[in-house]
């Protein structure tokens, strides 16, 4: 199936139904309909073709979210840029794309002047409210045009829709391709979490991402539901949007769900249509979702990737706190060791997933999709455990993983113990090389406002609770841990950092 073709099935529904809310703004299915046929229209007068690539450099919005669709409709394939990326990492991936038509905001834009000469060459360039480039068109001008049957071009459900680039462990970010198929088999998997017409979902998480983009908008749509767009990390409006529209589905990571908290206790506003609340994209601590829960109502631990989302998740009534759940039906997981066969319960093993919403592949990148899809199965570089009832419980990233002395710590056990002390914020453990153990525990620590404590104090916490070789060697306090792009602590960031005091000692 196309998203075309599922958004059709969702406007047929219910035509006056609301499909997309922006702060004051509305639309409905009829609405969203006719203006996304409009842009798709104008692009195609203005010189898109099938396939063409179309980046699109917007914080959340009604033009971003009616741009991707437009796009679509015109048989391009949407290329999100994080807009917390700088020039040169924008230029690359403008380059890597191909693409050949930008649609950004003007204060952003504004920014690449001088650092991504890839966006001068771009003959389509459309931009929002005031135009500070001679050359750019305004993405209002899209939106003109007379209503009326818009015949697009043949879309087939094999085509690549999107290009989603990931930050990623190597050099260069990867574009993950999706095709109409694999996006529409997602909104299939999320309405397994959920996620139907039923439901007001509220978007916080940056659409230039698989949460946001893929897992919530895309799919919140293509299954009738009522789409809410919030800013990312704008707590305080997601929560008032969240009471003032009667959310009920919420999904996240768990940065954001400590903010939201923080941000409920100081507007209290009426959060109980809420029904569905899920946490992913890294783990979330047993402390905070009890304190979530407290506040808002019990949080589903959930996992997936870029290249398959979502994969596995805890269901409503029936969540083990600290473990990501089961698949979803239409899902395979395996865990493979290091011998390349299938590990025995409790063990740990490389989750590896098939799906039918798995990536097409990495774009104009042959042998990185060959390394990590192998007869058919995902390999993710993540590792779990599984129980007898086929439960499931992250480990950690393989390049993460600490060896002291050939016992593996997990980062994440380890982070996971000192979120439940209540001076601690933020943690992120490592390893650093030493010449006895081959490596030790570090654990980088920020403080909670108006708590204080030691290092001694918290490493006697630790050793209440770990085993003896999971303790820190050491903590280093910081006044705030690296993130990615997401929110993610970059642990890999932390590593970097202890390689660099490695080297001058």
């Amino acid at each position: 199936m196309t998203i075309v073709a599922a958004l059709n099935h969702s406007r047929n529904g219910d035509p006056q139904k609301l499909a997309i809310v922006s702060g004051e703004q509305t639309w409905t299915y009829a609405e969203l309909d006719d203006l996304t046929d409009k842009i798709a229209a104008n692009l195609l007068i203005a010189g898109l073709q099938r396939g063409d690539r179309v980046a699109f450099h917007l914080l959340n919005g009604p033009e971003l979210a009616l741009g991707y669709v437009g796009c679509l409709k015109a048989g391009g394939i949407a290329v999100p840029i994080n807009t917390r990326l700088k020039g040169p990492e924008i230029d690359y991936i403008l380059r890597h794309s191909g693409s050949v038509c930008y649609v950004g905001q003007p204060e952003l834009f504004e920014e690449l002047s001088s650092s991504c000469p890839a966006i001068n060459s771009l003959e389509l360039r459309y931009l929002t409210g005031y135009a500070p480039d001679a050359k750019a068109s305004s993405f209002e001008d899209l939106l003109m045009g007379t209503s009326g049957c818009f015949a697009g071009p043949e879309i087939t459900s094999d085509q690549v829709a999107a290009i989603l680039y990931t930050s990623g462990t190597t050099a260069r970010p990867k574009g993950v391709m999706h095709t109409h198929e694999s996006l529409a088999q997602t909104a299939k998997a999320m309405s397994q979490m959920g996620l139907d017409r039923n439901q007001v979902a509220v978007v916080m998480t940056s659409m230039a991402h698989m949460i946001g983009f893929g897992m919530m908008f895309l799919s919140g749509l293509l299954n009738g539901a009522t789409v809410v767009i919030s800013r990312p990390f704008d707590f305080k409006s997601t929560v008032q949007a969240f009471a003032h529209r009667r959310g009920t589905y919420l999904l996240g990571l768990p940065v954001m769900f400590h903010g939201l908290i923080q941000a409920q206790v100081e507007v209290r506003s009426d959060v109980s249509s809420g029904e569905f609340y899920f946490c992913g994209g890294d783990s979330l601590p047993a402390a905070l979702q009890q304190a979530f829960a407290n506040v808002f109502g019990p949080v589903c631990e959930c996992y997936g990737t870029t290249e398959i989302a979502p994969a596995a998740w805890n269901r409503p009534g029936n969540t083990r706190v600290g473990s990501i759940g089961q698949p979803g039906s239409g899902t395979e997981f395996r865990l493979i060791g290091v011998d390349g066969r299938d590990v025995k319960p409790g063990e740990v093993g490389e989750i590896c997933i098939q799906g039918p919403h798995l990536m097409a592949g990495y774009w104009q990148d042959p042998e990185a999709t060959c390394g990590a899809v192998r007869n058919g199965w995902f390999h993710t570089g993540d590792l779990a455990r599984r129980d007898e009832g086929g439960v499931y419980r992250f480990v950690g990233r393989k390049k993460e993983i600490i060896i002291r002395g050939g016992s593996n710590v997990s980062p994440v056990e380890v982070e996971a113990v000192f979120y439940h002390h209540a001076a601690v914020s933020e943690v992120g453990v490592v390893g650093r090389s030493h010449p006895v153990w081959g490596e030790v525990v570090i654990a980088y620590v920020v403080l909670r406002a108006g708590y204080t404590v030691t290092e001694g104090e918290l490493l006697a916490f630790a050793r209440e609770r770990l085993a003896d070789y999971k303790v820190p060697e050491s903590i280093i306090f910081k006044e705030e841990l690296p993130k990615g792009s997401t929110g993610k602590i970059l642990r890999r960031a932390l590593g970097q950092e202890e390689d660099a005091v490695a080297s001058s000692i």
